[in-house]
């Protein structure tokens, strides 16, 4: 009989030092879904319960106190029913969402973040250009608008709990779900090419601004190829942090003049 003990399975992989090790267990596509519908719940009730707090005068909310409530709130939810409905509901461990150790791998980030961030911004300007053509106007696409176009007037330090949030904690519980459960479970369906274009539509779409659409569609392509040339769940998080970072730049800057 033939002695199977050491022989790998082509399920199998190396670790670093040279040794078998069995894959991180793959998120289904269900998982994921039930994930994004609580993530919604949780953040619907919070914005309701600042609205209705406002509404009713048991808080007085003035425009500097609201920006930073809304925003907090709904991130803490997000995070919060990430972690509760989809971590520690699929006892899912870092390495199992796609957590790895840097390497010098990593380092094809340097341009690949620029890229990507000019190939969509190129990609959204040729959809603004198309809509002219068409007589519709898209100029509110390419200005400030909502919660975020009101940061600029915010005092120094709710200004640096804004960048936390939207540089730093935003993209890190979106690539857990976008990248980390939605495209593994959509890799376990269909082809790398068809789980890349659904995966960043869905998160293009749960944005829910249209005019944004492209943009969002292109930098999730760009988001879930990271994930898949890295391997590593760190390099998308990374471009959405600098992406972030970059867009509440432009607004900070647009407040100021």
């Amino acid at each position: 009989m033939m002695n199977t003990r050491g022989m790998l399975l082509p399920t199998d992989s190396i670790d670093r030092f040279g040794t078998p090790s069995q894959p991180p267990a793959a998120i289904s596509l269900k998982q994921a879904w039930w994930a994004l519908m609580w993530i919604a719940v949780y953040v619907a009730a919070v914005c309701l319960a600042v609205v209705g707090a406002g509404l009713s005068g048991l808080v007085h909310f003035t425009e500097e106190i609201a920006v930073p409530v809304i925003l907090g709130g709904a991130t803490a939810a997000a995070l919060l029913a990430t972690y509760v409905h989809l971590i520690r509901r699929n006892r899912l461990t870092p390495r199992m969402l796609g957590f790895r150790r840097f390497d010098a791998r990593m380092l094809h980030l340097l341009w690949q973040i620029p890229a990507a961030i000019l190939a969509s911004a190129c990609a959204q300007g040729l959809f603004l250009g198309l809509l002219s053509l068409l007589g519709v106007d898209g100029a509110a696409a390419s200005s400030p608008n909502g919660a975020l176009s009101r940061v600029a007037a915010l005092p120094a330090p709710l200004i640096g709990l804004a960048v936390l949030i939207v540089a730093v904690l935003t993209p890190l519980w979106e690539e857990v779900l976008f990248r980390g459960a939605f495209l593994s479970g959509l890799t376990q369906r269909l082809r790398p090419f068809a789980a890349v274009a659904i995966s960043a539509a869905i998160f293009a779409a749960v944005h829910l601004v249209l005019l944004t659409f492209v943009y969002l569609f292109m930098l999730g392509v760009a988001l879930a190829l990271l994930k898949r040339f890295h391997h590593n769940l760190w390099a998308p998080v990374l471009l959405h942090s600098v992406n972030n970072a970059l867009v509440l730049l432009i607004i900070l800057s647009a407040g100021q003049n």
